[in-house]
C-alpha cells in the first residue's frame, strides 16, 4: 500500500473508533450481552436467508446493466459476494473496483465499460435508498444528524444525475474514432461511454424494480433482526432503519463499517424510543447477519477460483 492509502485507512479506523465510542458510551455491557444471549436465533437465520435473496436480485440487476449474456447469472452472483467480502476486510471499498475487473476478464469487455456497469449498479441503489428514506421519515422526527444524511443523499442524487447528463452529452459530441494514449485515459473514456449510452424507460424501470425488491428485502431483514431482540418494528419503521443504515455507512470508516454501523443503529432506533442496550444488540446482530455470511462465502469463492487458476 502507498503512504496515501495507509493514511486513508488509518483515518477510517480513527473515525470508526469515534463512532463506536458514541454508540457504546451510554450502554450497559452486561445488559447488551444478556440481550444478545436471549436473542432468538431463528429470526437472525431468516434474516441471513433474506439478505442472500437480496444479493441474488443485485446480481440479476447488475447482469442486466452490464448486458453480457456470455457471463452466467451464477458468476455474477459470485462476483457480488466476492466484492462484498473484499469491502468487508479491505479499505476504500476496493471490492467495487475488483468486481469491475473480474467482469472485464470474464466478459472480455473493456475495463471502463465494466466499471461503468458497476457505477450504474450503485446509482440504482442510491436512488432506491433515497426513496425509502423519504418514506421512512414519516415515522420519526428529523434531528440534525438525520437531516445531514438526507441532504447528503439528495446532493448525491444531483451529482449522479449531472454526471449521467454530462456523459450523455460528451458521448454525443466527441469524435468516436479518436484514440487515447494511456490506460487510465482509455478506462475513463470507456466508462463515460458506458454511462452515456441511452438506457430506455423499460430497462430503467426494470433496474429500479430490482433495486426496490432488494431494499424491501433489506427492510424485512431489519424487522426480523429486531424481532430477535424483542424490538417490534412496523413496516415503515423497518424501511426507515434499513435506509438510514445503508446510506449512513457512506461515512468514511474502517472496512466493514465497524463503529459507524453501531452508532447508526443506536441513533436510528433511538428516534423510535428503543432503549440503547436493545438498540446496540440489534446493531451488532444486524451487522453480523450480513457481514459474516458475505465474508465467509465471498472469501471461499475467491479462494476456490484462485486454486483453480493455479
Amino acid at each position: 500500500m502507498t503512504r496515501g492509502r495507509v493514511l486513508l485507512a488509518l483515518a477510517g479506523v480513527a473515525i470508526s473508533a469515534v463512532f463506536l465510542w458514541l454508540a457504546i458510551r451510554d450502554a450497559d455491557a452486561s445488559a447488551v450481552r444478556e440481550a444478545l444471549e436471549d436473542a432468538e436465533v431463528g429470526f437472525v437465520l431468516l434474516a441471513v436467508a433474506v439478505f442472500g435473496v437480496g444479493y441474488f436480485f443485485q446480481a440479476v440487476r447488475w447482469r442486466s446493466i452490464a448486458n453480457t449474456p456470455q457471463v452466467g447469472l451464477r458468476r455474477f452472483f459470485e462476483m457480488v459476494l466476492a466484492g462484498l467480502a473484499c469491502n468487508n476486510v479491505l479499505p476504500v471499498r476496493i471490492g467495487e473496483v475488483l468486481r469491475a475487473g473480474w467482469l472485464s476478464r470474464q466478459a472480455s469487455i473493456p475495463g471502463g465499460r465494466a466499471l461503468g456497469s458497476v457505477a450504474l449498479d450503485r446509482v440504482c441503489d442510491v436512488v432506491a435508498l433515497v426513496v425509502f428514506l423519504v418514506i421512512g421519515l414519516q415515522a420519526v422526527p428529523t434531528p440534525d444528524w438525520l437531516q445531514r444524511i438526507v441532504v447528503g443523499a439528495l446532493l448525491a442524487l444531483v451529482v449522479l444525475g449531472a454526471a449521467l447528463v454530462f456523459a450523455r452529452l460528451y458521448t454525443r459530441s466527441r469524435e468516436r474514432d479518436r484514440r487515447l494514449r494511456g490506460r487510465v485515459r482509455q478506462i475513463a473514456r470507456d466508462t463515460i461511454d458506458m454511462l452515456g449510452e441511452p438506457i430506455g424507460r423499460r430497462r430503467a424501470a426494470m433496474w429500479m424494480g430490482f433495486s426496490f425488491v432488494t431494499w424491501t428485502l433489506g427492510s424485512v431483514a431489519v424487522h426480523l433482526v429486531g424481532r430477535s431482540v424483542g424490538i417490534d418494528l412496523t413496516a415503515i419503521e423497518s424501511v426507515f432503519v434499513a435506509s438510514a443504515l445503508a446510506l449512513g455507512v457512506a461515512i468514511p470508516s474502517s472496512p466493514g463499517y465497524v463503529g459507524t454501523y453501531q452508532w447508526l443503529g443506536v441513533a436510528s432506533l433511538g428516534l423510535l424510543d428503543v432503549p440503547v442496550n436493545e438498540a446496540l444488540a440489534f446493531a451488532i446482530l444486524m451487522q453480523a447477519s450480513w457481514y459474516v455470511p458475505t465474508t465467509l462465502a465471498g472469501g471461499a469463492i475467491l479462494g476456490w477460483r484462485a486454486l483453480r487458476m493455479r
